[in-house]
């Protein structure tokens, strides 16, 4: 016997409904804080290198914040005629949107920065009046740099934070760029120094750096976005281990007294997890069936859909984990 429904997404817990609200909250202080720093950062831009790809990366940790506000309230439209099995996905397109943009201008940056250390070409750094005085327009551009460095730091931790409670993936890249961020704030200030006691070369190698930094954590995004798309094995929110959550859902079940023994295969949908549920009993009724679906979501409230079968209607594949 194989009962199958699909009901309407489940609603988030309200724990989880605040931090949801917190983390957009955070995304449009994102938004406000890092258009501030960008227009900083184009005023003292002069001729570095490594100051160019700074900017470029302080406009680019607006795109996940960006995504993330979009996906959030698309996914809050929920079911409706054309979308009868809700907008639980929107995330992973964000995750997916996020990452090709990264990626693409982090390969970009590497060329240039390339292009710039191997042509040998020396960037121009001169002076600035600031009032009655005459300073060189690398302190300033140190002055931006360290200035942009302080929004990142505070609002990726608390996004790291928001991450973690929530197990949502594109919220942790978002937090990931803002690291990639003050990261960058610190590679901009070693290569304009460098220019400053006559290693013209350091403020190339810096951007270098910087642009090898962002097309790593696009690279990195890219890969697990596509992965999440195509329905594979969930992982951790650090992705060095599969999610927890698969291991406590057939736990939950194979404490069932009749039930034998289970195996289950899970794949993400946003904040949520669905899949199926294969037991050892021949046969299933309808009351057993439901237990399984009600226990299953009681052991996390992430589980949302869980279809369920009898072990001999499961293909020769290997299960995400099996009790």
């Amino acid at each position: 016997m194989n009962v199958n429904r699909r009901p309407t997404p489940r609603a988030l817990p309200q724990e989880q409904q605040a931090a949801l609200h917190r983390a957009e909250r955070l995304c449009t202080w994102t938004l406000f804080w890092m258009s501030l720093v960008s227009v900083m950062m184009y005023l003292a831009l002069g001729g570095s290198q490594a100051m160019k790809t700074a900017l470029i990366e302080d406009l680019l940790s607006m795109l996940p914040a960006s995504a993330f506000l979009v996906a959030s309230w698309f996914r809050r439209k929920g079911v409706d005629a054309e979308y009868v099995n809700g907008r639980e996905r929107a995330f992973d397109v964000n995750f997916l949107i996020s990452a090709v943009a990264l990626t693409g201008v982090g390969l970009a940056l590497v060329f240039e920065s390339l292009h710039t250390l191997i042509s040998a070409t020396r960037p121009v750094v001169g002076s600035v009046r600031i009032g009655d005085a005459v300073i060189w327009q690398g302190w300033v551009m140190m002055a931006a740099l360290a200035a942009s460095a302080i929004p990142p730091i505070i609002l990726g931790r608390k996004k790291l934070a928001l991450a973690k409670a929530l197990s949502l993936k594109p919220l942790r890249t978002d937090a990931d760029v803002g690291r990639a961020d003050w990261l960058t704030a610190l590679a901009g200030i070693v290569g304009i120094a460098g220019i400053g006691f006559g290693f013209w070369w350091a403020d190339a190698v810096a951007a270098l750096v910087i642009s090898g930094s962002i097309l790593h954590d696009g690279a990195t995004n890219l890969r697990g976005a596509v992965r999440d798309l195509h329905d594979a094995k969930p992982l951790a929110l650090e992705r060095d281990s599969t999610d927890p959550a698969t291991s406590q859902l057939c736990d939950a079940i194979s404490r069932l007294p009749w039930v034998e023994g289970c195996s289950v295969r899970l794949h993400e949908e946003g904040v949520h997890l669905s899949g199926m549920v294969y037991l050892q009993n021949v046969d299933l009724t309808a009351a057993q069936v439901q237990e399984v679906r009600d226990v299953a979501r009681a052991s996390s409230w992430r589980i949302d859909e869980i279809d369920v079968s009898p072990a001999g209607d499961t293909p020769a594949l290997p299960s995400d984990h099996a009790q």
